[in-house]
C-alpha cells in the first residue's frame, strides 16, 4: 500500500504545488519558471505525470487564488463580535 500526498497551497503572491508518494517528493511546480520539476531520483523508473501538469498546476493555483480571494471578502463581511 503506498500513500499519495497533494500539497497546494498559495497567497496573493506565490504558489506552492507538489506530489509525493510515501513522503518522497515526485514533483513540485516551478510557477516562475513555469515549469514542473520532476525530483525523482535517476535510479528508478519514473512515474509521468504528461506534458500537461504544468497547465494543471497553473489551474490549481488560479483557483486556490480565487478561493482565498472569496474567503477574505467574506471574513471582512463578517460583524465582529464583542
Amino acid at each position: 500500500i503506498h500513500t499519495e500526498m497533494h500539497m497546494i497551497g498559495c497567497s496573493e503572491t506565490e504558489g506552492a504545488f507538489d506530489v509525493s508518494l510515501d513522503e518522497e517528493d515526485m514533483i513540485v511546480a516551478d510557477f516562475i519558471a513555469e515549469r514542473v520539476v520532476d525530483t525523482q531520483p535517476s535510479f528508478v523508473d519514473h512515474i509521468s505525470f504528461g506534458k500537461d501538469a504544468f497547465q494543471v498546476a497553473m489551474g490549481i493555483l488560479i483557483a486556490c487564488r480565487r478561493n482565498l480571494n472569496i474567503t477574505q471578502k467574506a471574513l471582512k463581511d463578517q460583524p465582529l463580535e464583542s
